[in-house]
């Protein structure tokens, strides 16, 4: 059964969407409730969550780890000073861990938050090992990965970390995949290295490409329009595998695809089918701005096509009821 929150915001979603007919909104609906299934956790009430980020932050305030950046709503924060614990600048995710209390009783999850960060601890001592090596290119070259980010995370991390904008509406930052957290590589090391910031972003790519062994998953949503929907709830980099599609989807057909990256969670994919191109695109933004609403960590409800090497914005006013396909699609449609 779907939860409160999870109905309301699917009202929310369809309210902006209001050229949509009542048909559309059911098979829309059917997938939603699909992808509810593989990820129960989206489907928690807000009153849960608060409750468990309460309680990480007040274990945090017990272990004296207090100055630290919020970014719950997306289920992580980032540390801003040196502690036992973590290093200034790490990403701490909080998803695996909420994943698993809710796999407990309520009553459990106060110790499940303390033992987390117990084994933190320890493992810090790896995570020192694994920094050492960040000496030299070929030594830390194989800890780092591409993570994308809604484009506005730019503004946060443009004078300290490597990043390109692959699109208007997200960037994707090279990071160091630690043990327990994720830290952005400082634009430092392009120097100490010796090594181009294409260079470090060319393997940070390949690494995260290689590890990402998430497939694509078909669901028909009307007789012209079946999506293709890679998802996971454990792995943080799954979206970065949109530069992977030539691989992950075997073939592409004659017209491109359609892609979005609604949120951290993964990316839907719908072949472009000519006879009917708009009304594919009217369901698919509904499923898009759904999923973007709902998080967490959110990243564009812009969608994209997709001819096999390059990626154009489809530009959609939907309280005008305007789409606007890109120039080159519309070459070769007509």
């Amino acid at each position: 059964m779907l939860s409160l929150e999870f109905e309301k915001n699917l009202e929310v979603a369809f309210s902006i969407y209001t050229f949509q007919d009542g048909i559309m909104k059911k098979k829309i609906l059917l997938l939603l409730m699909s992808l509810f299934i593989l990820f129960s956790s989206a489907a928690q009430s807000a009153k849960d969550y608060n409750a468990f980020i309460n309680i990480v932050k007040n274990e945090l305030k017990e272990i004296h780890v207090q100055n630290y950046e919020e970014h719950f709503k997306e289920q992580y924060f980032i540390v801003k000073e040196e502690n036992d614990y973590f290093d200034v600048e790490t990403e701490v995710g909080l998803s695996n861990l909420y994943s698993i209390c809710l796999q407990s009783d309520k009553s459990q999850w106060k110790s499940i938050v303390k033992n987390y960060f117990s084994k933190v601890k320890i493992s810090r001592d790896e995570e020192k090992v694994i920094m050492s090596k960040f000496e030299s290119f070929e030594t830390g070259k194989d800890y780092l990965k591409l993570r994308i980010y809604p484009a506005d995370y730019k503004d946060k991390i443009s004078d300290s970390s490597i990043f390109e904008a692959a699109t208007d509406a997200y960037i994707c930052v090279v990071v160091i995949d630690l043990p327990t957290a994720v830290k952005s590589l400082s634009k430092n090391y392009i120097e100490k290295w010796n090594v181009s910031e294409k260079a470090i972003l060319e393997t940070a790519k390949k690494n995260t490409l290689e590890n990402n062994k998430e497939e694509f998953e078909d669901f028909e949503i009307s007789e012209t329009l079946s999506v293709s929907v890679m998802l996971s709830d454990t792995n943080i980099f799954v979206t970065t595998s949109v530069f992977d599609l030539n691989r992950k989807l075997g073939s592409l057909p004659e017209y491109g695809v359609f892609v979005a990256i609604p949120n951290r969670y993964g990316i839907i994919v719908t072949n472009v089918n000519k006879e009917s191109v708009n009304s594919d695109l009217v369901e698919l933004m509904g499923l898009v701005n759904y999923m973007y609403t709902q998080g967490p960590g959110s990243i564009t409800n812009s969608i994209y096509w997709f001819d096999g090497k390059n990626f154009y914005p489809v530009l959609h006013t939907p309280s005008k009821r305007i789409i606007k396909l890109p120039d080159e699609l519309m070459k070769i449609l007509n």
